[in-house]
């Protein structure tokens, strides 16, 4: 009973100096995109061109601060309409424009279901991830929306757990009501 309490531990916080990049604070450009639900439902070709509709200027900005060397990894989730392709091709966009790698053997390993998911809800349901980190390597933690960061946050326990270092993380929407995932002392206390 212990080590599966254990298990469920994290291990590891998203690291302080962690730069969260983001291009809206609100999901509402995200599904008025004519190519939102085919993509969120699987559809890789309506994830290509949201991404490449949104994002794609705000990559060629950001890219100074990622560089070649690290590696873009998106949690691969199953939603309620299917596997969510947007995180994944946003992964792999980023790697192209950088000129970077993208990763394709970490996965998430359990359903979460937690868009449209309250607080509480995506307390209770944590993502799992599998898959080979690269000890060493700098991660860059991608997804389509964040909204308390419990993803993002596993996703860095789980690289830090085995070695690699988490560098940065980028999102379509931060529609958190911070930009900082490290909670205050105040909050602590």
């Amino acid at each position: 009973m212990f080590s599966q309490i254990s298990a469920s531990i994290r291990s590891f916080s998203i690291p302080k100096q962690l730069k969260l990049l983001h291009i809206f604070e609100s999901d509402t450009n995200l599904k008025k995109h004519p190519a939102y639900l085919d993509a969120k439902a699987g559809n890789t070709a309506s994830a290509f061109q949201l991404v490449r509709d949104l994002a794609l200027d705000a990559l060629e900005l950001y890219k100074k601060q990622w560089g070649q060397e690290c590696i873009f990894v998106a949690p691969h989730a199953k939603e309620m309409r299917g596997d969510n392709a947007i995180p994944q091709v946003l992964a792999t966009v980023c790697a192209v424009v950088c000129g970077a790698l993208v990763d394709l053997e970490i996965i998430q390993s359990t359903r979460v279901y937690h868009t449209g998911a309250d607080p509480m809800e995506r307390l209770v349901s944590r993502p799992e991830f599998l898959g080979q980190v690269v000890p060493g390597a700098h991660y860059v933690l991608i997804d389509d929306v964040t909204n308390l960061g419990g993803t993002l946050a596993e996703l860095a326990n789980y690289i830090q757990m085995y070695g690699g270092v988490v560098h940065s993380a980028f999102v379509l929407v931060n529609a958190g009501r911070k930009n900082l995932y490290n909670p205050i002392k105040k909050q602590l206390d």
